[in-house]
């Protein structure tokens, strides 16, 4: 079975996804900044599922830990890359610290953009990987009260969508996954409030999973979202989408 890297797996969607596919045979290798929580995360895996765990503690908001983790693991026989590790942070922007903006810029989206050259490189010259990259429903929005995130998860999809036509010959595949709210740090992180409401992260990894086995292009999770991202984002005005977004409390 193929072998995972997959960054932010410590908790959330990241977790979810090491799980199904520990429970699915792949061995793994587990990327996050907490190595506590890793530690658990790799106990618990290994005791439950019959394969192999790596973790290994990295900050990927740094310019040099792509680079360096490949380095590390180029040639341990990886054949699955999942950019999962991202970040948010609630402002109008000008009222932002900009370091903290310049930060979460480099690892939502510089970041997930090194590790897929370097790793989607071996893919490549073997002819055979698969990518799966976390990206969002806010892709498809502008976000007045995060618009760099916004930003970064639009990133994500066109960056996802363009490789995996430019790589549609090549044996290896690129999907780029859309959940909405999920129940994950990632709203108390970002200090955005209603971290304990939305979809299971297990649900949203699942179907990840899933569409990345699939060599899907791109899977947004739960009806309702792709309603909004199928249809409500094609036939409201450009110009009213921000006011719509900004007075939401689920985009």
């Amino acid at each position: 079975m193929q072998k995972a890297l997959i960054t932010g797996a410590s908790s959330g969607i990241g977790l979810e996804l090491a799980k199904i596919m520990a429970a699915h045979g792949h061995d793994l290798i587990l990327v996050a900044r907490d190595l506590d929580r890793l530690k658990q995360v790799k106990t618990a895996i290994v005791r439950k599922y019959n394969v192999d765990v790596t973790i290994e503690k990295k900050d990927l908001s740094l310019p040099e830990a792509a680079k360096e983790l490949h380095q590390k693991f180029k040639n341990k026989n990886i054949e699955i890359l999942v950019n999962n590790a991202g970040i948010g942070l609630k402002g109008d922007f000008f009222g932002d610290d900009l370091a903290k903006d310049q930060t979460m810029a480099y690892l939502n989206m510089n970041s997930l953009m090194n590790l897929t050259y370097y790793f989607g490189g071996d893919f490549l010259k073997m002819k055979k990987g698969k990518i799966l990259n976390v990206a969002s429903i806010v892709a498809f929005f502008p976000g007045p009260k995060q618009p760099v995130y916004y930003a970064t998860k639009a990133f994500v999809r066109s960056f996802s969508r363009a490789l995996a036509y430019n790589m549609r010959d090549s044996g290896v595949t690129v999907t780029a996954l859309h959940p909405g709210v999920t129940k994950t740090n990632f709203f108390k992180t970002a200090e955005a409030g209603k971290f304990d409401k939305g979809a299971s992260p297990k649900d949203v990894a699942l179907l990840g999973y899933k569409a990345m086995m699939a060599g899907k292009i791109e899977v947004t999770h739960g009806l309702w979202n792709r309603f909004l991202t199928n249809v409500f984002v094609r036939i409201t005005p450009y110009r009213l989408q921000p006011l719509i977004v900004d007075k939401s409390s689920e985009v």
